[in-house]
């Protein structure tokens, strides 16, 4: 069997290749010149260097005879110019598309997010037929994963499987608990919003055994598929939790989630207006992120892959903070 994977050298990218490798997967990244393939060359994974960015610099050849292909590449800041999550999330789907069909490959696993419902206000687990939704305009992480679902959705020359997976945590230095714990050596952590507020995360590990099983399943062709661990974890459990593990004060301070969320769209309007390169400390998305209130169904996931999330997030946690 052979397998390309886009984004490889990402926290999710790495962990598929890595049980792909396990099951005996002739295995073709593509990746930037400049990534970081230390880790790939110890698999013995093939590269194809490519920026999918950029128009023309993805040959159709590396598709060529490949039984699936993992498209995980996409921009994963929430501050950027809208014109750089186009190139690396809209036109690099394109990309990849227009090259699997010119290769005569036609599955296609393709990451996306939880994000793109958006934050609706409602009790109710959000089912994979929820409308999409994004915070607004500025929101252009989540405008960007809404559009490239919808070009993969639009493509009916290609098998598609879609997977929508929450915060996705594990080991690695760049990832969410990375960013976190960041933040919480400043010494100015706050809590916005209901310390309550559960979150939806699930450990990388659990997402990569989605992926495999989702290209594996033939009745999961055409569909798509929120990875959700529902095990509860409030934010303050998340917070204190990494601050403790890493021997740091806890985050006691506590902002009203309505005051932090209009301080964070103030902070977009005068980082637009500047057109600063810097991300401001507050946005609409970040606080959003972790103090509203959303939680998803996965009985689809379950029912139809076969998928149950296995790491215990006291476990995933204390994994991931051991290698930061």
């Amino acid at each position: 069997m052979r397998a390309v994977i886009t984004g490889a050298t990402g926290l999710l990218g790495r962990h598929i290749a890595t049980a792909l490798h396990a099951q005996g997967y002739d295995i073709t990244a593509i990746v930037r010149e400049t990534s970081d393939r230390t880790f790939l060359n110890q698999l013995g994974v093939q590269f194809h260097a490519a920026d999918l960015s950029r128009k023309g610099a993805l040959v159709p050849e590396v598709f060529r005879n490949a039984d699936v292909v993992f498209h995980c590449a996409a921009a994963v800041t929430d501050w950027a110019p809208w014109p750089y999550f186009v190139a690396n999330t809209i036109d690099a789907t394109c990309r990849v598309c227009d090259a699997m069909t010119v290769a005569g490959c036609r599955r296609l696993v393709h990451i996306s997010t939880v994000g793109v419902y958006g934050r609706p206000h409602t009790t109710s687990q959000l089912r994979e037929d929820q409308p999409y939704s994004s915070i607004g305009r500025w929101d252009y992480y989540t405008n960007s994963k809404i559009a490239a679902e919808q070009i993969v959705r639009a493509r009916h020359d290609l098998d598609v499987t879609i997977l929508r997976p929450a915060m996705i945590y594990g080991p690695g230095t760049h990832g969410l608990v990375a960013r976190v714990a960041d933040y919480l050596r400043t010494g100015k952590a706050a809590i916005a919003g209901d310390p309550g507020v559960t979150l939806p995360l699930v450990h990388v590990e659990d997402v990569t055994r989605a992926a495999l099983l989702a290209a594996t399943t033939p009745a999961a062709i055409g569909e798509a598929f929120n990875i959700v661990n529902p095990e509860p974890v409030t934010q303050a459990d998340f917070f204190n939790t990494i601050a403790s593990l890493l021997g740091l004060s806890s985050a006691t301070k506590r902002i009203p989630y309505r005051l932090a969320y209009t301080a964070g769209l103030l902070a977009e309007i005068v980082a637009h207006a500047t057109r600063s390169a810097v991300p401001p400390l507050f946005s609409r998305y970040r606080v959003s992120l972790f103090g509203h209130q959303r939680r998803y169904a996965i009985e689809k996931a379950v029912v139809t892959l076969g998928w149950q999330p296995r790491i215990a997030f006291h476990d995933g946690i204390r994994q991931t903070v051991a290698t930061l």
